[in-house]
C-alpha cells in the first residue's frame, strides 16, 4: 500500500513560495514540489502555476510506458505558462521555478526534475539522491571532464556553482531530466520530493535517521525533516517543503 504525506514551512522568509500537491487516483499517484524564483511575487506565482499547469495535463496521464516522455512535455508546458506570468501591470514577471515530480504506478516510481530540487529515495536501508541539481557546478564539472578548463580554473568559478542553469520559466528548458526504467518500491522503502530549504539544513546522513526513525509514517517523516531543517539552520531558514511517499 502507497502512502503519501507533505509538510511545509516558510522558514526565515517573509512569503512562501514553494508550491506542493499529490494526488493519488485509480492506483495511480502524482506528487510534485516547485521552489519558486524571482522576487516576492514572481516566485510565488511561478511555483503556483506550474503546480497548476502540471495537474491540469494529469488529465492525459497515459499508460505506464508513456510516463517519461509525459514528464517532459508536461515541464515544457509548464515553462511556457511560467514564461507568461504577468504582473499588475501586465509586464511580465521574469520568474522561475523549479520543480520535481513522481509519477508511481502500483509501486513503480517514474520521476521528472528540472533545476535544484531533489528527489531522495530511501531503499534497502540505505538512503541517496536519485536526481542531479541543474546549476553551473554541473556545467564546470563537465567542462573539465572535457579539459575545456582545468581544475584550478573550476575552483576560481566555483563562487557561482549554484547558479540554476534550467528551471521553468526560461522560455526553453536546456536539461530535463527523467526516468525511463522505473524504480520500485518495497516495504518499508520512501520516497523523499523536497525544494532546497532541506538538503542546505540536512545532509543525507541527518535526513536518512531521520527517515528511520519515522518508522515509515510518511507524515512524522515529511514533518520532521522540515522541523530539523529550521532547527538545525546555520543561517536563515529558507522555505521549505517535502513529500514523503511510502510503500508498505
Amino acid at each position: 500500500m502507497i502512502q503519501v504525506a507533505g509538510y511545509s514551512i516558510i522558514g526565515d522568509r517573509d512569503s512562501q513560495q514553494d508550491s506542493m500537491r499529490y494526488e493519488q487516483k485509480n492506483g495511480v499517484l502524482l506528487a510534485s514540489v516547485c521552489d519558486g524564483m524571482g522576487g516576492m511575487q514572481g516566485g510565488e506565482l511561478a511555483s503556483r502555476q506550474a503546480i497548476e499547469t502540471i495537474f491540469r495535463e494529469a488529465v492525459y496521464l497515459p499508460s505506464e510506458r508513456g510516463i517519461p516522455d509525459w514528464l517532459r512535455n508536461t515541464f515544457i508546458k509548464a515553462d511556457a505558462d511560467v514564461c507568461r506570468l504577468t504582473g499588475p501591470g501586465g509586464e511580465y514577471l521574469n520568474c522561475g521555478t523549479t520543480v520535481v515530480s513522481a509519477v508511481l504506478v502500483e509501486n513503480r516510481i517514474y520521476w521528472g526534475s528540472v533545476g535544484d530540487s531533489k528527489i531522495y529515495f530511501f531503499n534497502k536501508g540505505q538512503l541517496r539522491s536519485i536526481t542531479r541539481m541543474h546549476n553551473y557546478n554541473l556545467k564546470l564539472d563537465e567542462m573539465v571532464r572535457n579539459g575545456t578548463i582545468s581544475q584550478e580554473e573550476r575552483i576560481r568559478e566555483s563562487h557561482r556553482g549554484e547558479a540554476l542553469i534550467s528551471f521553468l520559466g526560461l522560455g526553453e528548458l536546456p536539461l530535463i531530466d527523467v526516468n525511463t526504467e522505473p524504480l520500485v518500491m518495497e516495504s518499508g522503502d520512501m520516497l523523499i520530493l523536497c525544494s532546497d530549504g532541506l538538503y542546505k539544513s540536512l545532509d543525507e546522513q541527518q535526513v536518512q535517521a531521520i527517515v528511520e526513525e519515522s518508522g515509515e509514517n510518511v507524515q512524522i517523516a515529511s514533518k520532521r525533516l522540515c522541523e530539523e531543517a529550521l532547527r538545525l539552520a546555520v543561517s536563515k531558514q529558507d522555505n521549505t517543503t517535502v513529500i514523503a511517499i511510502s510503500c508498505q
